[in-house]
């Protein structure tokens, strides 16, 4: 059961399975209430699906013409089907058992007998990624990253399907939220903290594309490329197979064209999909962002994705050309009683994902006054 309040309070049970601490005070705690709300949950299970639908095929086209091979074919089709049905209820499963609570010191996450936990005073920053179908539910990430240094201690607890993740957040971050907080549609600058004055607000300009999207975008092209002509050579030879004998309409001829077809279609389908990944739905995700700076926080939003950084954590901003004219700000975030930095990927030779909303600002012109403010 999902209890909103920062008052709630937990069952003798749920203290003595979360191991809390004898002055530990639980301010909110959750469950799971919809499965992963990402794309790929659902494109992965079909692409599988799709591929045992033509190995089945494969299989009984062996089979109906006395070709060795049937066996193989048919296990390899139950195999990927299996496969397939699992990923659609292997994540739902998965979180079932997910527990979650939020104490006056810790975000703690349990699963059976498995309990993770982070301290919220090394939390740098976190991520709201907001479900596609329903609107009051989404995931919250919390990381304390310092990933750069020998020892990549790098934490991150992620809460899956909750109400309300950006309500959560600021209990986590221990600050009042405001009235509209819970509303994906209501713009950011509306769900502030209750008091929290905006004091910049920007977004990227340029091409919005990086070098990842561009290769997604060339790779695409490709495989729709490689598609379109094995699709042609191969309805060539299906339209030659009725002069060697093999009649249309006959049961054989329609298991090897319906096994050809699926394979075309998933093919083409894939190399379609790289390509509005990496051009088309960029851009529209690029248009889509928007950067807001507060006396608290910055916050970056990209699409169904908002990230949250405290100023306090970060201690120096990397400056990278993007050409035009525009920066990349990469914000270099440090923890209490850390030994190593969190340079965002600034010293990588190419740009983290944009998609992952990664605490970097692209494609900035007036990037030294921005990173002043963000030092000041």
């Amino acid at each position: 059961m999902e209890v909103p309040s920062p008052a709630a309070s937990p069952k003798a049970g749920d203290a003595r399975a979360f191991r809390l601490l004898p002055h530990e005070h639980v301010l909110w705690t959750g469950r799971p209430l919809a499965a992963p709300g990402e794309p790929a949950w659902l494109l992965w299970p079909l692409l599988l699906g799709a591929m045992a639908l033509v190995f089945g095929l494969f299989g009984s086209l062996q089979a109906a013409t006395q070709m060795p091979g049937a066996r193989p074919s048919a296990a390899l089709a139950v195999l990927l089907g299996a496969m397939a049905l699992a990923g659609r209820i292997l994540p739902r499963w998965l979180l079932d058992e997910c527990r979650y609570l939020v104490t006056d010191q810790r975000v703690l996450w349990r699963r059976g007998r498995f309990l993770r936990s982070v301290e919220r005073s090394r939390l740098t920053h976190a991520r709201v990624r907001w479900h596609h179908a329903s609107p009051l539910v989404g995931d919250l990430e919390v990381v304390a990253g310092v990933p750069f240094g020998p020892l990549m201690r790098k934490q991150r607890i992620v809460l899956h399907g909750i109400r309300e993740p950006d309500r959560v957040l600021a209990i986590v971050r221990g600050a009042t939220p405001s009235a509209l907080v819970g509303d994906r549609d209501a713009p950011l600058a509306e769900r502030l903290d209750a008091g929290e004055t905006l004091r910049w607000h920007g977004r990227p300009e340029g091409l919005l594309l990086g070098w990842r999207e561009l290769a997604t975008a060339g790779l695409g092209a490709v495989v729709t490329f490689v598609g379109a002509g094995v699709g042609q050579r191969t309805a060539q030879v299906l339209l030659n197979l009725e002069g060697l004998g093999l009649s249309p309409r006959s049961t054989e001829w329609m298991l090897l064209f319906g096994a050809v077809a699926i394979s075309w279609i998933c093919i083409v389908a894939v190399g379609l999909r790289l390509l509005h990944h990496g051009i088309f739905r960029a851009r529209r995700l690029g248009r889509d962002t928007e950067y807001l700076l507060t006396e608290r926080r910055l916050l970056v939003r990209r699409g169904l994705v908002e990230l949250s950084v405290e100023r306090a954590h970060v201690v120096d901003v990397a400056l990278r050309p993007a050409g035009r004219g525009l920066h990349h700000l990469f914000l270099v975030l440090d923890t209490p009683r850390s030994r190593a930095l969190a340079d965002s990927g600034a010293l990588a030779p190419v740009l983290p994902a944009r998609d992952r909303v990664p605490p970097v600002l692209f494609e900035l012109r007036d990037a030294g006054a921005v990173r002043d403010a963000l030092l000041r």
